[in-house]
């Protein structure tokens, strides 16, 4: 795996939207807070267009994505939105060749298949996190922020043990791989399915409920997902409540951690909330189990 590049005052990075679209307020607002990190940004004049579900149709998102990896000025790529689109680029991803350098990629939510296929196919390290400044903390903008320009090159997350492996005490050395739930479903049987083997592999969703959280659980184990992997993270749950506005997510999470045989943890702050701490995925990271978890992630 390359190494995460470390942006510095001046720098170029490109604003694009893979996936859904959004408001011209959003975007005002990204180049607001790229401007405040003394940062220059590139916007394709297209990002925005006409399109049946996407910010703009298939070729024009992947000219911009393709050029967005390419360009030679810029140090970054900055993802403006998720929601539904990453995966149609795909198959246009494979036919180019992976530039010498890379860059940072930030992104989570339905930009997670091409991240994964970044990690796997390219050995780019990518950031699991968002600057969207109408969604997110200014917490996590700054925690953000620290990763990008280096000024943390170690960061510890705290969480809790959810079954009887991670509550042993014991150390691993890692690197994380994951994000949303019904992306990593979408890419098996695909060039890009999540390899989790000697990782752990971080798992958040939004807006589903119980039974269909415990659906696609079972569909990683059937399909070994989890087969050789180290552990387990599992980020935010939100939404997804019952028609009676209770919520299943919780018990099916830990029924789940208890009949797996790797150590299955909870770490707040790793989703679709506002406070959203960004994670590196392919960076070496050391975790700690026993009665209380902590993750240490180096950039």
């Amino acid at each position: 795996m390359k190494k995460l590049p470390i942006l510095k005052t001046g720098d170029f990075v490109e604003i694009i939207a893979p996936a859904s679209r959004f408001s011209e307020s959003r975007l005002q607002g990204l180049k607001t807070l790229l401007k405040s990190w003394k940062l220059n940004y590139i916007i394709p004049d297209d990002i925005l267009g006409n399109d049946l579900l996407c910010a703009n149709c298939d070729d024009v998102r992947f000219k911009n994505l393709k050029s967005a990896l390419q360009n030679p000025k810029t140090k970054g790529i900055v993802c403006a939105s998720g929601g539904y689109g990453s995966i149609r680029l795909i198959p246009e991803l494979t036919k180019i060749t992976p530039p010498e350098s890379s860059k940072i990629f930030i992104g989570m939510s339905d930009t997670i298949p091409l991240q994964l296929y970044l990690q796997q196919q390219w050995q780019w390290p990518t950031i699991h996190g968002a600057a969207v400044p109408d969604k997110f903390s200014p917490e996590s903008l700054a925690f953000l922020k620290s990763i990008l320009f280096g000024e943390l090159t170690e960061f510890q997350f705290s969480g809790l043990p959810l079954n009887k492996f991670a509550a042993t005490n014991s150390v691993i050395d890692t690197s994380i791989i994951g994000g949303n739930m019904s992306m990593i479903q979408a890419g098996l049987g695909t060039k890009w399915q999540i390899d989790g083997r000697d990782k752990v592999i971080l798992l958040e969703e939004i807006s589903e409920r119980g039974y269909r959280i415990d659906r696609m659980l079972e569909h990683f184990c059937q399909a070994n997902i989890f087969k050789d992997a180290s552990a387990i993270l599992l980020g935010d749950f939100i939404g997804g409540n019952e028609p009676n506005g209770t919520s299943l997510i919780k018990p099916v999470l830990q029924r789940f951690a208890e009949r797996c045989e790797i150590p299955v943890i909870h770490i707040e702050g790793i989703g679709h909330t506002s406070k959203n701490f960004p994670i590196p995925l392919g960076t070496p990271a050391k975790l700690q189990f026993g009665d209380t978890i902590k993750l240490v992630c180096t950039r």
